[in-house]
């Protein structure tokens, strides 16, 4: 994950990851611009402007977008696509809705946000139900490896793949509430045993909830593109680096 400057200081939500954040507009709750936390009018409000700002990017470069959530996170892969979007993203920002403040967000959080943008787009429906074998699910769902390991960031994305494998329609119906509403917590409050089953023992795992969104909104479109190809792809093994 890399950092691009632009403002503010990051006070990230997410502990185990690959440790550097992009500078740009951004989810507030990924920001403390002040001592207070901000209320849930601002959050809701600089989400929205997130979300904005991420559509715009889709809009003016659609196929890298979509390339990037085919690359490992933490890798340099992503990192180069990641830096490719610098002036989209600065012209999409319209940092006058946030009173002309610029904030900073992880890399996982724009592709959760550009994930969820194609899951609606492509699967409207959401996922349908379906038999897969246990140990093709559980292939799928493991961390995939550059040099044989793995990044911090892709166990991150794995622990959310191990957690739309196992409730795939509760994950959905979570996607399917408005973020940052009480909606979106009671669900999300739901998961919490998945997520504990899913986290080796003695990891932590602290996320804000746009962060959390952001990592099963991209398990919960791969797992869609899966079921799509029956889980043609299910190999995790290591891959070199470029």
């Amino acid at each position: 994950m890399r950092c691009a400057r632009l403002s503010a200081a990051v006070a990230l939500a997410i502990f185990f990851v690959d440790g550097a954040a992009a500078q740009i507009p951004t989810s507030s709750a990924e920001v403390r611009r002040r001592p207070a936390d901000p209320s849930r009018a601002e959050l809701a409000r600089s989400d929205q402007v997130f979300r904005d700002m991420v559509g715009c990017v889709i809009g003016r470069a659609t196929s890298r977008t979509r390339n990037l959530l085919d690359t490992i996170p933490g890798t340099p892969e992503e990192g180069r696509i990641l830096s490719s979007f610098d002036s989209r993203m600065q012209s999409c920002f319209d940092n006058y809705r946030l009173g002309g403040d610029a904030m900073s967000f992880a890399t996982n959080l724009f592709r959760g946000v550009a994930a969820e943008i194609y899951y609606g787009q492509e699967f409207p429906a959401g996922i349908a139900p379906a038999e897969i074998a246990a140990e093709t699910m559980t292939a799928w769902a493991g961390p995939r490896l550059v040099d044989e390991r793995a990044t911090q960031s892709e166990m991150l994305h794995a622990m959310a793949r191990c957690v739309i494998v196992r409730q795939p329609a509760a994950v959905a119906a979570m996607l399917r509430t408005i973020p940052i509403s009480d909606e979106e917590r009671v669900a999300m409050r739901a998961l919490s045993p998945e997520l504990g089953a899913c986290l080796d023992s003695g990891v932590e795992f602290t996320a804000s909830p746009q962060s959390l969104r952001g990592l099963l909104a991209e398990a919960t479109l791969h797992y869609a593109e899966a079921l799509r190809t029956g889980f043609a792809r299910v190999d995790r093994g290591s891959v070199g680096s470029e």
